[in-house]
């Protein structure tokens, strides 16, 4: 009897550990509501944030009542593509917009037309933590394509490139509590 207790506790261990590495993988998951934040390497605010009054995006200090643009859902499009949709409290654009053609961001009104920049690759970078990400826009127009948040000044752009001096390209994406 004990060995077979053994290895049961042994198989529950190994599906709970599993699970648990799997489930990390899965924060980027169709519906979930998640935020980022911002990995560079210059002290400032961190925190994605839409702007939905005036269709912004930049980078928020913190997760408070103050900066409801700070969650994020997740819109499955394809394998490893994903648009998403901040969730702020104020009307206005919505869909995080990578601008290519000026290496700008912003909220688009829908992710349709002329908006291609709201598909964004997700791209794992750290094998021990699946949540650090880089997210590569994919709009048709060729340009720089990577999420940069600028902590300086807490900015949000796209970059050229995921390698120094561009260390806001690396995201850890979160569940929102």
């Amino acid at each position: 009897m004990e060995h077979r207790q053994f290895l049961y506790t042994l198989a529950v261990i190994s599906v709970a550990f599993l699970c648990s590495r799997h489930l990390g993988a899965q924060v980027l998951r169709a519906g979930n509501i998640v935020s980022f934040k911002c990995l560079g390497d210059i002290p400032g605010p961190r925190y994605l944030d839409g702007r939905t009054a005036n269709g912004t995006v930049g980078l928020a200090p913190n997760l408070g009542p103050r900066f409801t643009g700070t969650k994020w859902r997740v819109v499955r499009v394809g394998e490893g593509v994903v648009k998403l949709k901040c969730l702020g409290d104020i009307d206005g654009p919505r869909w995080l917009d990578g601008r290519t053609a000026d290496s700008t961001t912003g909220l688009a009104p829908n992710t349709y037309g002329p908006f291609t920049g709201t598909r964004w690759q997700i791209v794992r970078v750290d094998n021990n933590n699946p949540n650090i990400v880089e997210l590569k826009c994919l709009g048709d127009i060729k340009g720089p394509r990577w999420l940069d948040g600028r902590t300086a000044d807490g900015t949000v752009g796209l970059a050229p490139m995921t390698e120094p001096p561009f260390t806001g390209t690396k995201w850890e994406v979160f569940p929102y509590n």
